[in-house]
């Protein structure tokens, strides 16, 4: 029979706090966001900093899994009840391993089909990092999964399904939206989903949008290329053997005046000197 309990974790000191000793032992009181004051034990952290001990705020469930481990897993409930109801659920999955109905990798499934698509996503985020992905396409991929997410209404991975999302890309093909940022969204959704379906990541059984087709980009562009004409490649060709000459500095005058510093280039007729560039 599995239980619950909260576990014990510290937390750095909260602003304003103070320290006082009762019965030999250091408490810290604070007042929080609310202005109810508050009381907790003090201990002292890896670096001899002050931390206070507090509970989690969600229950966590000690079981024995489906291969016989004695496991810790989070409810995610702050509610009793409702936590003894998820650590029920994962009782009977257990049971059903136990009984070869499910497979480890299947009842690993069960549980992550449960959970919110955001946490999916930003672990998503966070292996693309760990790849070396940088971090401008990680945003894009990110700011892509949630636009998509969010108007299909997908709140669970297991609510992801291929009618919803070629129903979005026809919105977006009338609403005017360019082949190439349709294709965007599509290939994002899909990456998404390969690294969920992963065997080794074991969050989907496979991709639901395996197969969804591009849009044709040539069909649709929005800026369409052309060779130079005449006249433009000419004037292009001018401006380019007139630029290092309207870049150069002007030259300077010494009208007559001793200078200390050294002159560089060659000494025109009427005395100045051109110093716009140094000789080698």
């Amino acid at each position: 029979m599995g239980s619950l309990f909260k576990k014990t974790v510290t937390r750095p000191l909260p602003p304003g706090a103070e320290i006082v000793t009762r019965q030999g032992a250091r408490l810290a009181r604070w007042r929080d966001g609310k202005g109810k004051l508050r009381t907790a034990p003090v201990t002292t952290g890896q670096n001899g900093a002050d931390r206070i001990r507090d509970e989690s705020g969600t229950y966590v469930g000690r079981y024995r899994d489906g291969n016989g481990l004695i496991v810790e897993v989070s409810t995610g409930c702050r509610d009793k009840t409702a936590a003894q109801s998820v650590l029920a659920d994962l009782e009977r999955q257990a049971e059903k391993v136990r009984a070869g109905l499910l497979t480890p990798a299947e009842a690993r499934i069960s549980e992550h089909l449960g959970k919110p698509i955001a946490e999916h996503v930003d672990a998503y985020i966070e292996s693309m990092e760990a790849r070396g992905v940088v971090k401008m396409h990680r945003d894009n991929v990110h700011s892509q999964l949630m636009r998509v997410i969010e108007d299909c209404g997908f709140a669970r991975i297991s609510e992801l399904n291929r009618e919803a999302l070629e129903r979005w890309l026809g919105n977006e093909t009338r609403a005017d939206r360019s082949a190439r940022s349709r294709n965007a969204h599509r290939a994002a959704m899909i990456a998404f989903c390969n690294w969920c379906a992963d065997p080794t990541i074991g969050r989907m059984i496979s991709n639901p949008f395996r197969g969804v087709p591009k849009a044709d980009e040539k069909a649709d562009p929005r800026r369409r290329r052309r060779s130079m004409t005449e006249t433009e490649l000419t004037r292009l060709l001018e401006v380019t053997r007139r630029r290092p000459m309207a870049e150069a500095r002007p030259c300077e005058r010494e009208n007559g005046r001793a200078s200390n510093m050294p002159t560089f280039g060659p000494r025109l007729a009427n005395g100045s000197t051109c110093s716009g560039r140094s000789e080698p």
